[in-house]
């Protein structure tokens, strides 16, 4: 017989994100102007795919300036994932933790919510 180990904990801490599996959320949000412009049809759906490789679930919100993303976290992060989606909206370069900023101006930031009730 197998041994198991249990992943979440013994003893459940209030307000606490408890993962079981190897899979996060990630919050995407554009902001700025230039060369940070809301998706649209056309370049959500080229987002949505790259990222679709490794999400179980996404929803872009309806102004095109936001993203949540279920997946993967075994082999992503938010630098990973920020260029992915940065490359294809425009050019530019990762200048903090989880930040594309566009050559043209404006910003892609992403980030691994620590709280989903407050998103």
């Amino acid at each position: 017989m197998a041994i198991q180990t249990k992943v979440n904990p013994a003893a459940v801490a209030l307000g606490t994100v408890q993962k079981t599996f190897q899979q996060t959320v990630y919050k995407y949000v554009l902001s700025g102007s230039n060369g940070a412009i809301a998706l649209t049809t056309t370049t959500a759906t080229r987002v949505t795919e790259e990222v679709g490789t490794t999400s179980a679930i996404i929803q872009v919100a309806s102004d095109g300036l936001e993203m949540l993303t279920f997946g993967d976290f075994h082999n992503l992060d938010v630098n990973a994932l920020a260029t992915r989606v940065g490359r294809i909206l425009g050019a530019g370069s990762i200048t903090s933790a989880g930040v594309w900023t566009f050559t043209a101006g404006g910003t892609l930031t992403v980030t691994e919510p620590t709280d989903l009730f407050g998103m």
